[in-house]
């Protein structure tokens, strides 16, 4: 049934690739992936058992049916190449490399059909390279099919994993990315198919394990990832995955910021609007995330403001120098920074505690003192929620590392990692 699962799957992918295509607008590129899901759906289905077999009976020829899926995969690779064309703004004309590739692939096909008809294979047979490899003209059939195929697995390949790195959208991204792997992974599966068949025109009773693993893995795995990978952008919002992503991203966010979050609550609880969870509650139960992230924010700015009679600008100079030594330059400058002036006026809120000093430890600078007076160290921040939500975790990373470098600087004999000095 493992057989079936490659055409089943291309066939999904076409109609729901359809359904949500409008076909009356001149869209080259949406036509382009169109015809790649149609050509390997007609490939994936030919070569399946019973339409294998269907193919022979009806025509009288054996194997036919394994050059008809070839010639499919030719046209599948041929518009793969003409699809990320279009997406490339370089390209002036995409028709003009269209046509050259489209001469290119008729005249591989043409070899190809002589090599054919040339072997001698009388027998109808799946397991066409396993019975023949070692007739003469199978090898050199396999060789002409991978002039066209190798370097267009190789080109797709780079495309896509160029034009991924230049995507916004992450979905269109990783679908590039997963069109790359598996077209790689195509090239490798044709390669390896030709040493197998090298291995037996030479006569050789064993072939490598690892290449008979290859060529039993690489078939089921390849049009899986293609598949995926082209169809991405159009059954990714069907599944709601944008609505998962942007949960997911808000939660991560949510607990890069407790560690900050937590240093400033504990140095004064009056910024927190409810009592905080316990870090287990926190990771288990994250309703309300959107406003939950809202007042994280919010209380960090809250106890930081509080705190602004104890930011020490002397610190935060030192701290600006170092991590100018070692290269750190433009917002993650700023969030080093005030991280280290940061964790050192919480520092000084505790040992003001420790030493029971009421004035310092009580309020914490809370305003009732020099009101009015202006912070000694300026806010950094971004211009709107998002920015400021970026910033104030490249702020919370910082801190964690500038608390647990203070941490293990307490300890006897302690030597930091370079990474925490």
């Amino acid at each position: 049934m493992g057989l079936y699962v490659p055409p089943l799957l291309a066939w999904i992918c076409l109609v729901f690739a359809l359904l949500k295509s409008d076909l009356r607008a001149r869209d080259p590129a949406r036509r382009a992936i169109l015809r790649v899901l149609l050509a390997l759906a007609l490939s994936f289905t030919v070569l399946a058992p019973a339409p294998y077999d269907a193919v022979a009976r009806f025509t009288g020829v054996p194997n036919l049916a394994r050059f008809l899926g070839h010639a499919a995969l030719l046209e599948a690779a041929l518009m793969g190449q003409v699809f990320l064309l279009y997406l490339d703004p370089a390209v002036d004309d995409p028709r003009a490399r269209f046509r050259r590739q489209g001469w290119w692939a008729a005249g591989v096909l043409a070899a190809m059909a002589l090599a054919f008809a040339l072997a001698d294979t009388p027998v109808n047979d799946r397991s066409f390279t396993g019975r023949y490899g070692g007739e003469l003209w199978v090898l050199e059939y396999w060789v002409i099919l991978g002039a066209y195929l190798v370097p267009a697995f190789h080109s797709m390949g780079r495309m896509a994993w160029r034009y991924s790195r230049l995507s916004g959208n992450v979905f269109v991204r990783v679908g590039l990315r997963l069109v790359a792997a598996g077209v790689i992974a195509a090239l490798v599966h044709h390669v390896n198919k030709a040493l197998l068949l090298a291995v037996d025109r030479l006569g050789y009773d064993r072939a490598p394990g690892v290449g008979r693993l290859l060529d039993a893995l690489l078939p089921l795995a390849v049009p899986v990832l293609i598949l995926l990978g082209a169809t991405m952008s159009a059954w990714a919002p069907f599944l709601r995955l944008p609505a998962l992503l942007e949960w997911l991203r808000r939660y991560r966010v949510y607990l890069v910021l407790r560690p900050l979050w937590r240093g400033l609550y504990r140095a004064n609880p009056q910024i927190a609007l409810v009592r905080p969870p316990h870090l287990l509650a926190d990771l288990l139960t994250p309703r309300d995330l959107g406003l939950r992230l809202y007042r994280r924010v919010i209380e960090i700015r809250d106890g930081r403001m509080i705190l602004r009679h104890r930011l020490d600008p002397d610190v935060a100079a030192a701290a600006r120098e170092r991590a100018v030594r070692v290269g750190v330059t433009g917002r993650m400058l700023d969030a080093v920074v005030e991280a280290a002036t940061l964790s050192a006026a919480l520092r000084a809120v505790g040992n003001a505690d420790a030493a029971g000093n009421a004035d310092a430890a009580g309020n914490a600078g809370d305003g009732e003192a020099r009101a009015g007076e202006p912070p000694s160290v300026a806010v950094p921040g971004g211009d709107d929620l998002a920015s400021d939500i970026a910033f104030l975790c490249d702020v919370a990373r910082a801190y964690r590392r500038s608390l647990w470098a203070w941490r293990l600087s307490r300890l006897p004999g302690a030597r930091l990692p370079r990474r925490l000095r």
